[in-house]
Protein backbone atom coordinates (compact mmCIF):
# COMPACT_ATOMS: atom_id res chain seq x y z
CA UNK A 1 0.00 0.00 0.00
CA UNK A 2 1.00 3.47 -1.07
CA UNK A 3 1.97 5.31 2.16
CA UNK A 4 0.16 8.57 1.02
CA UNK A 5 -2.73 5.89 0.64
CA UNK A 6 -2.41 4.08 4.14
CA UNK A 7 -2.42 7.79 5.66
CA UNK A 8 -5.39 8.50 3.98
CA UNK A 9 -7.31 5.40 5.11
CA UNK A 10 -6.14 5.77 8.81
CA UNK A 11 -7.13 9.73 8.58
CA UNK A 12 -10.41 8.87 6.97
CA UNK A 13 -11.01 6.20 10.01
CA UNK A 14 -9.81 9.36 12.70
CA UNK A 15 -12.54 11.39 11.08
CA UNK A 16 -15.25 8.88 10.93
CA UNK A 17 -14.63 7.88 14.62
CA UNK A 18 -14.74 11.83 15.35
CA UNK A 19 -18.00 12.11 13.04
CA UNK A 20 -19.70 9.35 15.02
CA UNK A 21 -18.61 10.65 18.48
CA UNK A 22 -20.47 14.15 17.26
CA UNK A 23 -23.69 12.49 16.14
CA UNK A 24 -26.63 12.63 18.54
CA UNK A 25 -28.98 10.47 19.57
CA UNK A 26 -27.03 7.39 18.32
CA UNK A 27 -26.62 3.61 19.83
CA UNK A 28 -24.58 3.14 22.72
CA UNK A 29 -21.23 2.09 22.07
CA UNK A 30 -19.05 0.64 24.83
CA UNK A 31 -14.98 1.47 24.20
CA UNK A 32 -15.67 4.44 20.98
CA UNK A 33 -13.47 7.14 22.99
CA UNK A 34 -10.68 4.61 23.45
CA UNK A 35 -10.68 3.49 19.93
CA UNK A 36 -10.82 7.29 18.63
CA UNK A 37 -7.62 7.43 20.73
CA UNK A 38 -6.08 4.87 19.38
CA UNK A 39 -6.85 6.12 15.87
CA UNK A 40 -5.69 9.59 17.14
CA UNK A 41 -2.28 8.44 17.97
CA UNK A 42 -1.88 6.43 14.96
CA UNK A 43 -2.64 9.07 12.78
CA UNK A 44 0.03 11.27 15.07
CA UNK A 45 2.43 8.39 14.91
CA UNK A 46 2.31 7.69 11.22
CA UNK A 47 3.11 11.19 9.85
CA UNK A 48 5.62 11.48 11.86
CA UNK A 49 7.25 8.47 10.58
CA UNK A 50 6.64 9.05 6.78
CA UNK A 51 8.50 12.58 7.50
CA UNK A 52 11.24 11.29 9.56
CA UNK A 53 11.51 8.51 7.34
CA UNK A 54 11.44 10.78 4.27
CA UNK A 55 14.52 12.17 5.66
CA UNK A 56 16.48 9.06 6.43
CA UNK A 57 16.26 9.39 9.98
CA UNK A 58 15.98 6.69 12.50
CA UNK A 59 12.50 6.51 13.70
CA UNK A 60 12.88 3.08 15.86
CA UNK A 61 12.27 5.20 19.16
CA UNK A 62 9.01 6.71 17.46
CA UNK A 63 7.36 3.11 16.92
CA UNK A 64 8.52 1.50 19.97
CA UNK A 65 6.83 4.41 22.31
CA UNK A 66 3.90 4.61 19.88
CA UNK A 67 3.41 1.00 18.17
CA UNK A 68 5.23 -1.64 20.86
CA UNK A 69 3.93 0.00 24.22
CA UNK A 70 1.29 3.12 23.88
CA UNK A 71 -0.94 1.14 21.40
CA UNK A 72 -0.47 -2.01 22.52
CA UNK A 73 -1.27 -1.00 26.28
CA UNK A 74 -4.81 1.14 24.64
CA UNK A 75 -5.80 -1.93 23.05
CA UNK A 76 -5.24 -3.73 25.82
CA UNK A 77 -7.17 -0.98 27.94
CA UNK A 78 -10.04 -1.84 24.90
CA UNK A 79 -10.48 -5.57 26.16
CA UNK A 80 -10.15 -4.54 29.62
CA UNK A 81 -13.44 -2.35 29.08
CA UNK A 82 -15.34 -4.62 27.18
CA UNK A 83 -15.65 -7.07 30.01
CA UNK A 84 -18.06 -6.91 32.72
CA UNK A 85 -16.19 -10.20 35.05
CA UNK A 86 -14.27 -8.33 37.79
CA UNK A 87 -12.22 -11.42 38.19
CA UNK A 88 -11.01 -11.45 34.18
CA UNK A 89 -10.52 -7.98 34.65
CA UNK A 90 -8.06 -9.13 37.41
CA UNK A 91 -5.72 -11.51 35.37
CA UNK A 92 -5.56 -8.58 32.66
CA UNK A 93 -4.28 -6.21 34.57
CA UNK A 94 -1.95 -8.99 36.49
CA UNK A 95 -1.07 -10.05 33.03
CA UNK A 96 -0.17 -6.24 31.79
CA UNK A 97 1.89 -4.83 34.44
CA UNK A 98 5.19 -8.04 34.19
CA UNK A 99 4.59 -7.43 30.10
CA UNK A 100 5.05 -3.64 30.70
CA UNK A 101 8.23 -4.31 33.47
CA UNK A 102 10.13 -7.39 30.80
CA UNK A 103 9.42 -4.04 28.31
CA UNK A 104 12.07 -1.98 30.51
CA UNK A 105 14.02 -4.44 31.47
CA UNK A 106 14.79 -5.25 27.17
CA UNK A 107 15.45 -1.60 26.81
CA UNK A 108 17.75 -1.20 29.74
CA UNK A 109 19.51 -4.95 29.11
CA UNK A 110 18.86 -5.68 25.66
CA UNK A 111 17.38 -4.02 22.38
CA UNK A 112 18.57 -0.32 22.46
CA UNK A 113 14.82 1.84 22.35
CA UNK A 114 16.55 4.51 19.81
CA UNK A 115 17.99 2.07 17.35
CA UNK A 116 16.10 -0.85 16.63
CA UNK A 117 12.11 -2.19 17.20
CA UNK A 118 12.08 -3.94 20.41
CA UNK A 119 10.49 -7.00 19.37
CA UNK A 120 10.81 -8.95 22.61
CA UNK A 121 8.71 -6.26 23.82
CA UNK A 122 6.58 -7.03 20.79
CA UNK A 123 6.15 -10.51 21.27
CA UNK A 124 4.73 -10.50 24.72
CA UNK A 125 2.18 -7.27 24.03
CA UNK A 126 1.05 -9.12 20.57
CA UNK A 127 0.51 -12.25 22.26
CA UNK A 128 -1.65 -11.05 25.12
CA UNK A 129 -3.77 -8.89 22.53
CA UNK A 130 -4.17 -12.20 20.28
CA UNK A 131 -5.08 -13.94 23.64
CA UNK A 132 -8.06 -11.32 24.36
CA UNK A 133 -8.96 -11.13 20.74
CA UNK A 134 -9.33 -14.84 20.61
CA UNK A 135 -11.26 -14.99 23.87
CA UNK A 136 -14.00 -12.19 23.52
CA UNK A 137 -14.45 -13.43 20.06
CA UNK A 138 -15.49 -16.88 21.21
CA UNK A 139 -17.64 -14.98 23.67
CA UNK A 140 -19.28 -12.87 20.70
CA UNK A 141 -19.73 -16.53 18.88
CA UNK A 142 -20.81 -18.51 21.79
CA UNK A 143 -23.02 -15.12 22.91
CA UNK A 144 -21.83 -15.22 26.24
CA UNK A 145 -22.00 -11.46 25.31
CA UNK A 146 -24.05 -9.07 22.45
CA UNK A 147 -26.98 -12.61 22.35
CA UNK A 148 -29.43 -10.29 21.67
CA UNK A 149 -27.86 -8.58 18.65
CA UNK A 150 -27.33 -9.55 15.42
CA UNK A 151 -23.71 -10.55 15.05
CA UNK A 152 -22.76 -8.32 11.84
CA UNK A 153 -24.55 -5.23 13.73
CA UNK A 154 -22.14 -5.70 16.56
CA UNK A 155 -18.76 -3.23 15.78
CA UNK A 156 -17.00 -5.01 18.45
CA UNK A 157 -16.67 -8.57 16.19
CA UNK A 158 -15.40 -6.28 13.05
CA UNK A 159 -13.01 -4.70 15.09
CA UNK A 160 -11.50 -7.73 17.05
CA UNK A 161 -11.56 -9.27 13.77
CA UNK A 162 -9.38 -7.04 12.23
CA UNK A 163 -6.64 -6.96 15.53
CA UNK A 164 -7.04 -10.53 15.12
CA UNK A 165 -5.34 -10.80 11.34
CA UNK A 166 -3.45 -7.71 11.82
CA UNK A 167 -1.60 -9.14 14.69
CA UNK A 168 -1.05 -12.48 13.51
CA UNK A 169 0.57 -11.35 10.19
CA UNK A 170 2.48 -8.77 11.97
CA UNK A 171 4.26 -11.33 14.87
CA UNK A 172 4.87 -13.45 11.96
CA UNK A 173 6.59 -10.58 10.02
CA UNK A 174 8.23 -9.00 12.24
CA UNK A 175 9.43 -12.45 14.21
CA UNK A 176 11.14 -12.99 10.63
CA UNK A 177 13.03 -10.22 10.27
CA UNK A 178 14.07 -10.91 13.78
CA UNK A 179 15.25 -13.95 13.36
CA UNK A 180 15.55 -14.59 9.42
CA UNK A 181 16.25 -11.16 7.97
CA UNK A 182 17.33 -12.23 4.75
CA UNK A 183 13.96 -13.11 3.98
CA UNK A 184 12.49 -10.28 4.78
CA UNK A 185 15.18 -8.34 3.19
CA UNK A 186 14.79 -10.29 -0.16
CA UNK A 187 11.12 -9.13 -0.37
CA UNK A 188 10.80 -6.53 1.68
CA UNK A 189 8.67 -4.43 -0.69
CA UNK A 190 5.93 -7.23 -0.89
CA UNK A 191 5.97 -8.42 3.40
CA UNK A 192 5.43 -4.67 4.12
CA UNK A 193 3.25 -3.64 1.55
CA UNK A 194 0.91 -6.24 2.69
CA UNK A 195 1.75 -5.47 6.56
CA UNK A 196 0.48 -1.90 5.37
CA UNK A 197 -2.61 -3.21 3.67
CA UNK A 198 -3.72 -5.07 6.66
CA UNK A 199 -2.77 -2.29 9.46
CA UNK A 200 -5.07 0.11 6.62
CA UNK A 201 -7.61 -2.00 6.56
CA UNK A 202 -8.04 -2.62 10.84
CA UNK A 203 -7.92 0.88 11.38
CA UNK A 204 -10.45 1.56 8.56
CA UNK A 205 -12.95 -1.11 10.43
CA UNK A 206 -11.94 1.23 13.67
CA UNK A 207 -13.50 4.21 12.57
CA UNK A 208 -16.24 2.57 9.92
CA UNK A 209 -17.74 -0.24 12.20
CA UNK A 210 -19.77 2.19 14.74
CA UNK A 211 -21.66 3.21 12.05
CA UNK A 212 -22.79 -0.22 11.22
CA UNK A 213 -25.81 -0.60 13.73
CA UNK A 214 -26.92 3.24 12.12
CA UNK A 215 -26.83 1.90 8.54
CA UNK A 216 -28.42 -1.53 9.15
CA UNK A 217 -30.86 -1.35 11.85
CA UNK A 218 -33.32 1.09 13.97
CA UNK A 219 -31.43 3.19 16.21
CA UNK A 220 -31.93 2.31 19.92
CA UNK A 221 -30.71 2.84 23.33
CA UNK A 222 -28.91 -0.45 23.81
CA UNK A 223 -25.46 -0.26 24.06
CA UNK A 224 -23.35 -2.53 22.46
Amino acid sequence: MNSNFYLISIGISLFASLLFWGIKNKPQIKNHGVILSILALVFVMETAGEYTASRSINNSLLYNIGWVYIESILLIFYFYTLEDDSKMKKKIRLLTIPIILWGLINTIFLQDITKEFQYYSFLPFATMILFLSIYFLKKILDLKIFAEKNLLEVPHFWIICAILFFYIEATVLFGTYQFYPDIVKENVSLFFSFNRVLAGIMYLTFGISFFIPLFMYKRNSQAY
